[in-house]
């Protein structure tokens, strides 16, 4: 693409400021920032709108449904690179004593 190589590191041609600059500027398309990146490439702007509009569908259907009535089973939203869960995790819990045990509290 730039018509430089490897070996000319350390050059006139290439030096190592123009390597960094080279890597930290890589377009999105490029080998260099899949690697560097891996499984956030593919989420481009389109491909998030479309995993909105999916969920937001998936939602509709849901929520004319007897389960939404309930309301239970709504649908989770399809995982996004970088993104956490919102989805509240339920444990079991324990008792005052066992964690003042647990603490030394005594």
């Amino acid at each position: 693409m730039l018509g430089l190589r490897l070996r000319q590191l350390g050059t006139d041609t290439l030096n190592w400021g123009d390597l960094k600059a080279i890597v930290s500027c890589s377009p999105r398309s490029s080998a260099l920032h899949r690697v560097r990146n891996s499984g956030e490439h593919e989420w481009h702007l389109d491909r998030l709108l479309l995993a909105d509009m999916a969920d937001s569908l998936r939602w509709l259907v849901w929520a004319k449904s007897s389960d939404a009535q309930q309301g239970r089973n709504r649908p989770e939203p399809i995982p996004r690179p970088g993104v956490k869960s919102t989805v509240e995790r339920i444990g079991s819990s324990t008792s005052i004593g066992s964690v003042n045990e647990l603490l030394g509290w005594g």
